[in-house]
């Protein structure tokens, strides 16, 4: 079996609710912000290859027609459940941070309310420990950088404040949910 890349695991993650077609989960990419992620048919019909040939998913013919759909097998079901029960590391709230919202997104009736919590309380340190490196290195560097990094740099320290703020909002919303 080959290493699964996130496309895999985002197509596994399209899948689990519902089958669909190749043409549909490409053109899901190309309308919706997973188009962030890739998705261009170059990619998305290899990867639909490798996720059957790796018995991750099903492809099943639609009935009357010449068309087939995707559906995620119990082994790909297990897979995406592991991924999406990977705590956030430091080095995706750097540099992946719409991965890791992504992931969270795809929990919903995949992993338990205390999977859920525990990776929003790991993204909430970790965002609130790299905040407080970048807003150290930014009190030492401000004087040398122009305006106009000073400014870049501000939008970067903003972002990780909004991504606090809504761990805290989805940690308070999730423990009072039933």
């Amino acid at each position: 079996m080959t290493r699964s890349t996130n496309l895999d695991y985002i197509i596994l993650g399209l899948i689990q609710k519902q089958p669909l077609t190749g043409y549909r989960i490409r053109k899901v990419f190309e309308e919706t912000a997973l188009g962030n992620f890739g998705g261009s048919p170059g990619t998305i019909y290899p990867a639909l290859k490798r996720l059957e040939k790796n018995n991750l998913v099903l492809k099943l013919p639609i009935a009357e027609t010449e068309k087939s759909q995707y559906s995620v097998s119990d082994s790909g079901l297990d897979l995406l459940k592991n991924w999406l029960k990977e705590l956030p590391k430091k080095e995706l709230v750097q540099k992946d941070l719409n991965l890791l919202i992504l992931k969270f997104a795809f929990m919903d009736s995949l992993l338990s309310r205390y999977h859920k919590l525990d990776f929003l309380q790991h993204l909430l340190i970790k965002s609130q420990d790299y905040l407080d490196e970048l807003e150290h290195f930014y009190v030492q560097e401000k004087e040398m950088m122009p305006l106009t990094g000073q400014l870049s740099f501000e939008y970067g320290l903003l972002s990780y404040t909004t991504t606090i703020s809504w761990c805290e909002n989805a940690l308070e919303r999730l423990l009072h949910t039933d």
